[in-house]
């Protein structure tokens, strides 16, 4: 308990410290978000906070696991499972601040994100062994390498696209990291326990800062280390179990940027559009034009987060996955029924084509 402490405590000092260094930063090296299109500022405001947030979170759990002697004693057996989760997240942070200030092909940066995840899957972090409902355990096999990249990139990506609103992904990222960080302790995994309580301090502290109004965002560099830190660290957390809930918790405790992402996809394929291309179609954006201020739109995706979160929490104290997989449909179905009600809201109050405006 004291080492989880300890590294929250570490972590929220130095984001506290670092954030404001890391926008002067991004001024000078002109990683700064642009004005209009789908992005919501009405003014310049520096990239590269979540350069702030990895060195924040990764500098207090090399201290602990080097200097705490009963730290180091606890995770000796999974030295090359912490050192590659901790080089991945590292090189997913050095990727994303790259694309920050240059402003790299969406080819590259994908090639980028499948070597950190590759990276994570030679350490430990995979998908081997799943119980799955009335088939039992499943073993992978071959579909281990492609099952675990697809969900290290897919929740890498989660994390990018909803970050989109001041204070958004930060906060949507600690209630999973909480999430994690109970489950990994009433399961007695000490490294994800305390890498989620320095994620949480580091994401916290950067708050201060992000909140709306903002004066700095994460960027790629937050968004890409943030979301690898938490795909792979459910991994990790995850190798213990022998039940469903392995795979549901981690789900519903990221189900807002998961269920996001499955719906812009879905709509760009229906409207003949690349899937990756950007848009003003998430959720975000739609309770913006529902009339919701900012913060108020931010403030009720932390509640829909917060209730998924505590879902993920029921499940694993309960290990039932019937009711896992009720509330991950349940909340489908509110999401689908949310963005098809606004959609068409949104086309009625456009003009016909060749009328008055």
């Amino acid at each position: 308990m004291i080492s989880h402490t300890t590294a929250f405590g570490l972590a929220l000092g130095l984001s506290l410290a670092l954030t404001p260094l890391m926008g002067t930063l991004a001024r000078r090296l002109g990683a700064v978000s642009d004005v209009g299109g789908r992005n919501v500022n009405t003014q310049e405001v520096p990239r590269l906070g979540g350069v702030a947030v990895a060195v924040a979170t990764l500098s207090p759990l090399t201290i602990l696991f080097l200097l705490r002697a009963d730290a180091a004693r606890l995770l000796e057996d999974e030295t090359r499972t912490v050192i590659g989760v901790g080089v991945g997240a590292a090189l997913s942070c050095i990727l994303g601040a790259i694309d920050d200030v240059r402003r790299l092909p969406a080819k590259l940066k994908l090639l980028g994100q499948l070597m950190c995840a590759l990276v994570a899957y030679a350490a430990g972090c995979r998908m081997g062994l799943i119980y799955l409902p009335f088939l039992g355990l499943v073993d992978l096999g071959v579909l281990s390498l492609p099952l675990t990249i697809f969900w290290i990139v897919g929740i890498t990506n989660a994390i990018n696209l909803i970050d989109g609103l001041d204070g958004l992904a930060a906060g949507v990222v600690f209630c999973a990291a909480a999430t994690n960080l109970v489950v990994a302790a009433i399961g007695g995994h000490v490294m994800v326990a305390v890498v989620m309580s320095a994620l949480m301090g580091a994401l916290l502290g950067f708050l201060f800062f992000n909140f709306n109004p903002a004066t700095i965002f994460m960027g790629d560099s937050g968004s890409y280390f943030a979301g690898f830190l938490l795909a792979a660290s459910s991994l990790v957390g995850n190798q213990k179990a022998s039940t469903a809930v392995s795979l549901l918790v981690p789900i519903l405790a990221l189900g807002v940027p998961i269920f996001d992402t499955l719906f812009s996809i879905g709509r760009r394929a229906l409207e003949r559009r690349p899937v990756f291309s950007p848009d003003r179609g998430h959720i975000h954006h739609k309770l913006l034009d529902r009339g919701l201020t900012h913060r108020r739109s931010v403030l009720v995706l932390y509640l829909f987060s917060a209730l998924l979160a505590l879902s993920g929490l029921a499940i694993s104290i309960g290990r039932d996955w019937t009711v896992g997989a009720a509330m991950l449909l349940a909340s489908t179905l509110v999401f689908g029924l949310f963005r098809l009600a606004s959609s068409i809201a949104r086309r009625r109050s456009l003009p016909p084509p060749g009328g008055a405006p």
